[in-house]
């Protein structure tokens, strides 16, 4: 009984991203209410979420942000090659490293 409702929460965590950043240019505060939603799911079933998800998410503000949309993203210039990504609401700047 806890699988098959874990995996309806998952499935249905899947559905709602892909609205989220389908909506994302057109209707930005129906992308924000969809991918809250998942969030939600995802803690009252205690699901981590995949990793391509986690990253749409601001670490400060946890607010939905999509690239070019609702934040900035840039290449960094040292030795450590990493990508920068600008949150649009909260200007917080985290960054993700490559892998050389």
């Amino acid at each position: 009984m806890k699988n098959s409702k874990k995996e309806i929460a998952t499935q249905r965590i899947l559905i709602l991203f892909e609205n989220a950043v389908s909506n994302a240019r057109n209707n930005p505060q129906l992308a924000e209410r969809q991918a809250q939603i998942a969030r939600k799911i995802s803690m009252r079933f205690k699901i981590k979420m995949p990793w391509q998800i986690r990253i749409s998410f601001c670490k400060k503000c946890k607010k939905f942000i999509v690239p070019s949309i609702s934040s900035k993203v840039r290449i960094g210039r040292s030795n450590v090659k990493a990508i920068r990504i600008t949150c649009s609401f909260c200007n917080h700047t985290y960054r993700k490293v490559i892998a050389q």
